[in-house]
């Protein structure tokens, strides 16, 4: 099974560290107060984590740790990323959901599967256990590369000023077979 743990590295190279860019609509708490985001939290994302209204200096101040917490609750598991088989579909799943939401990550792999794996699941954006079986069942690799061509299709599709900051983060998901552990069930770095 996938691990949130091995998929760390590669979501801490993708996020940066605080940034509050007048443009990037994530930067902006419920007051509509431009206040930034941090270790790719976004603003509203981090108010409702700590229950109120965070302030710059609340998302300057925010700790990798409590970032990282937030990505696996709110995220990883959200998507029940630690259910699928493959580390490499995980982390693909995973971070579209940080990226564009959880609903739209479970919708584009129903969409995927649905298209090009001649399933029927419902495309609700909840990934269920027969989303997870789906998953689970078809050639990881060729999965990995519809996600990947979806991915890419959704992020030109929106344009602007973050595309090319997208597609670049998105070469950073690369297909590997990783090993898993035959007596525990738990891949191996």
């Amino acid at each position: 099974m996938a691990s949130f743990n091995l998929y760390i590295p590669l979501l801490t190279s993708v996020e940066g560290g605080y940034q509050n860019l007048l443009g990037d609509s994530g930067n902006y708490n419920s007051k509509g107060e431009r206040v930034g985001t941090n270790y790719g939290i976004a603003a509203k994302t981090y108010e409702s984590w700590i229950g109120y209204p965070p302030s710059i200096a609340d998302m300057k101040a925010m700790t990798k740790t409590v970032a990282l917490e937030i990505m696996k609750a709110w995220y990883w598991d959200k998507v029940s990323a630690s259910n699928i088989n493959n580390q490499s579909i995980a982390e693909m799943i995973a971070d579209h959901a940080v990226n564009a939401g959880t609903g739209r990550a479970g919708r584009m792999v129903q969409e995927v599967l649905n298209n090009s794996f001649g399933f029927s699941l419902t495309v609700d954006g909840a990934i269920g256990p027969k989303t997870i079986s789906a998953i689970n069942s078809v050639d990881q690799e060729k999965l990995h590369q519809a996600l990947k061509d979806y991915r890419q299709n959704y992020y030109n599709g929106i344009g602007g000023e973050f595309l090319k900051v997208w597609l670049n983060r998105l070469k950073r998901f690369t297909y590997e077979k990783k090993k898993q552990c035959s007596a525990c069930g738990q891949l191996l770095a």
